[in-house]
């Protein structure tokens, strides 16, 4: 059977834009969604209302876990074209970030165009933005005051060196979305990390 999507497509759709919009302004705070849609495992739901919102028919996903389910799921809803390599995808949906192939597959675009590159949206285990977080980085960049300390649960152990070694190739590279419950954090590709 399949599942629903937005109760109210275009008014859910809007406010989580806006909440999106928000969290790339500012990178590293994490930011509520206002709704969370049905989802097929093993895709959360905040993942589904991220891909509800940015995708649709002009545009190609790859799934990390390509569940029948889920692939069925994602195609009635946002019409999206599945990519078939991770490197062909405007999108990726990272359900399993401990496995997931490494930053520099996804494309980064290129000197001409650099908006031809690819959005990762991860699910992780949680997230935390205190302070007083053990274990966690900060991040500078546009849209941070200062600093911002960020806690991410989940990640592979060499994530940070990954995206360091893309940061050196701006205005080249990949921006993040990372979701966990029922918060989105938003890393785009100008966010520096400072310390890990």
């Amino acid at each position: 059977m399949m599942l629903a999507a937005f109760a109210h497509p275009v008014f859910d759709s809007q406010r989580t834009f806006r909440e999106l919009l928000q969290a790339m302004a500012r990178p590293a705070s994490p930011r509520l969604l206002p709704v969370l849609p049905p989802s097929p495992a093993p895709i959360a739901p905040a993942a589904m209302a991220v891909v509800l919102t940015l995708c649709d028919a002009t545009t190609s996903v790859w799934l990390q876990q390509a569940e029948d389910d889920a692939i069925r799921h994602i195609r009635f809803h946002a019409g999206v074209k599945l990519a078939e390599q991770p490197q062909d995808a405007d999108f990726a949906l990272i359900t399993d970030p401990a496995s997931m192939p490494p930053l520099e597959v996804f494309a980064r675009g290129d000197m001409r165009y650099p908006d031809r590159s690819a959005t990762l949206i991860v699910q992780v285990p949680a997230m935390n933005a205190s302070p007083a977080s053990k274990g966690g980085s900060r991040f500078g960049g546009p849209g941070i005051r200062s600093t911002q300390a960020l806690v991410i649960d989940g990640l592979p152990h060499d994530f940070w060196q990954q995206r360091a070694a893309l940061a050196t190739q701006l205005p080249l590279g990949i921006d993040l979305f990372f979701v966990a419950a029922q918060h989105v954090v938003a890393l785009p590709r100008t966010t520096r990390l400072l310390e890990s």
